[in-house]
């Protein structure tokens, strides 16, 4: 009994020693304490993992009733308003207007054209109802009605890029269906960035493209969106939408596989293999190279630093590149170990700073002298307009007043140089020719006093 105790209370001792120690208020460590947990090593959740919840099943079911072409779904032959919209003979409602008009009137009204949301449903029609109660749901005999009117299907088209220019996009092909930036795409990227209920518009426009025979522009969308988002982070709220909405509106199973797998390797940190470099972005290839000729130079100047071989790549000019080199070799006779080159260059460096600043010194002073002049000519100016305001009589009068007393003036002076003159014992080097008076009969004076 007392080994079959013993080994109990050396057990127990054991399952003690193996508990977690807790440290008390006391400093005290007590056995007991809690596990410290693990740190997660979950996997980061991708864009395309699903969830099971009830919305996630409903837009699997909407998309994949749309790429199918509504089965089941009959043609109401009673229903033509989006061909009458279409063709111009029917106002948008409420508070629209006929196609024509808006595609006129509205482009480029951005505050009309995102406060407004009545017109999307009838400029963009879908085999779907949609918010707007007052439009239609689109038939396929309207479809067929407005792609045979050349008019009517030629504005499906300029619909589609009112829109693209509101989002700060344009269609550069045509054929293609290539999407570019537009020249107002810094300021309305960010307006799409945070203006959620544009990303429900423009899932009904990808949608409407494939109804009038322009499956072919989804992908160039998609494309564009996702690269904005994923590779210049211009558009990054689009994302989720853009993936789990727009690109599955693509009919083509190969080309949705080709976009997601595009996805998951961005996601993995990989480049990007779509179109070349932007001239106003620097790709992420760009970005390496540089990073790694910057490592280089590192690498190549620590080197250098610690071996006391560092030269510096500038060019000198070359009497200062003798001067240097006489420098050296005088300060390696008296045994100086110090560098006059470079010493020679910080004061060179200093110097060239005091010249700049004494020049940005005299530039200031000219301009506030050329300002001063300025401020003269105006008030000259001023009084003048003001002398013209006076009557012309008391102009003239003024006028001839003034030349009377130029011509005192002159007289005066003329008759003090020529005493001045005659003067045997004066002796003048220069005389300023616009000399007033006064000055004139201090000459005089000093003339006569010797």
């Amino acid at each position: 009994m007392s080994n079959n105790k013993l080994s109990n209370s050396t057990s127990k001792g054991k399952k003690q020693d193996e508990q977690p120690l807790q440290q008390t208020k006391m400093g005290n460590f007590l056995p007991g304490g809690k596990k410290e947990k693990k740190s997660s090593m979950k996997k980061k959740k991708s864009l395309l993992d699903d969830d099971s919840s009830y919305f996630s099943s409903y837009r699997h079911n909407d998309l994949e009733q749309y790429r199918k072409g509504y089965p089941g779904k009959k043609d109401d032959r009673s229903k033509k308003d989006n061909e009458k919209f279409y063709k111009n003979k029917l106002k948008s409602y409420p508070d629209g207007d006929l196609i024509e008009n808006i595609l006129k009137n509205w482009m480029g009204d951005y505050e009309r054209l995102e406060r407004h949301h009545g017109y999307i449903q009838w400029l963009f029609p879908i085999r779907e109802t949609g918010m707007n109660f007052h439009a239609q749901e689109l038939q396929g005999h309207e479809i067929n009605a407005i792609m045979d009117d050349s008019e009517a299907f030629g504005r499906v088209l300029r619909s589609y890029e009112m829109m693209l220019d509101f989002y700060g996009m344009e269609l550069s092909d045509k054929e293609t269906g290539k999407i570019s930036r537009a020249k107002n795409w810094k300021d309305r990227f960010p307006h799409l960035n945070r203006s959620y209920h544009n990303y429900l518009r423009i899932t009904r426009i990808l949608k409407f493209l494939g109804e009038f025979g322009y499956e072919n522009y989804k992908r160039p969308f998609v494309e564009f969106v996702l690269e904005e988002a994923m590779e210049h982070g211009t558009l990054l709220n689009t994302l989720e939408s853009c993936v789990r909405y727009w690109l599955e509106t693509i009919k083509s199973e190969d080309e949705r596989k080709q976009l997601r797998d595009y996805v998951r390797k961005m996601e993995a940190g990989h480049t990007s293999p779509f179109e070349e470099d932007s001239d106003e972005l620097v790709s992420s290839k760009k970005v390496d190279k540089m990073i790694e000729k910057s490592k280089q130079n590192q690498e190549e100047f620590v080197s250098e630093e610690e071996n006391g071989t560092f030269k510096s790549k500038t060019k000198r000019h070359p009497d200062f590149e003798n001067a240097s080199n006489n420098a050296n070799k005088a300060a390696m006779e008296r045994g100086d170990t110090r560098d006059p080159a470079r010493e020679a260059e910080d004061g060179n460096d200093v110097e060239k700073e005091n010249n700049d600043s004494e020049k940005l010194l005299e530039n200031e002073e000219m301009k506030e002298k050329l300002q001063n002049q300025a401020m003269e000519v105006g008030e000259k100016s001023n009084s003048s307009k003001e002398a013209a305001d006076g009557n012309d009589d008391e102009k003239e009068k003024r006028d001839s007043e003034i030349l009377l007393k130029k011509e005192e003036e002159m007289m005066k002076m003329q008759n003090q140089a020529m005493e001045v003159d005659s003067g045997e014992d004066a002796q003048l080097d220069v005389m300023d020719t616009s000399g007033t008076a006064n000055e004139a009969s201090l000459l005089t004076s000093k003339s006569t006093i010797v």
